[in-house]
């Protein structure tokens, strides 16, 4: 299979052609996971400075429905203009690597939810 072939696959969004071949399998992984990472880490550090300064009080609550408001816009977007990309989210290893990713590197988002269980 040539580098060509391996892009389309890779890049053919709502489709599991990638899933066919090892490397467009690859490829297309990392279309998911590189911007679950971006996406979430800028969510969780957005908000954990913004717990820092206090801006929405000294609540817990306040910050964790203010980052569940963002996930879920964010998710809303990404499903509203990029709906075969979105589509993989439950199709898909790739596309639910995007949901593993996003949600585990927001760390701060974990440990305010189990600091206001406590």
């Amino acid at each position: 299979m040539n580098l060509l072939n391996i892009i389309r696959r890779a890049t053919d969004f709502g489709t599991s052609r990638a899933q066919d071949y090892y490397f467009s399998f690859i490829l297309q992984s990392m279309f998911y996971i590189v911007p679950a990472i971006i996406i979430g880490n800028y969510t969780d550090v957005a908000v954990e400075r913004i717990k820092k300064d206090k801006r929405l009080g000294d609540y817990t609550l306040s910050y964790i429905l203010l980052q569940t408001f963002i996930i879920l816009s964010t998710l809303y977007l990404i499903l509203k203009l990029l709906t075969s990309y979105a589509t993989e989210f439950e199709s898909t290893l790739a596309g639910g690597l995007f949901i593993v990713y996003y949600f585990n590197i927001q760390t701060h988002y974990i440990t305010m939810i189990k600091e206001n269980l406590n």
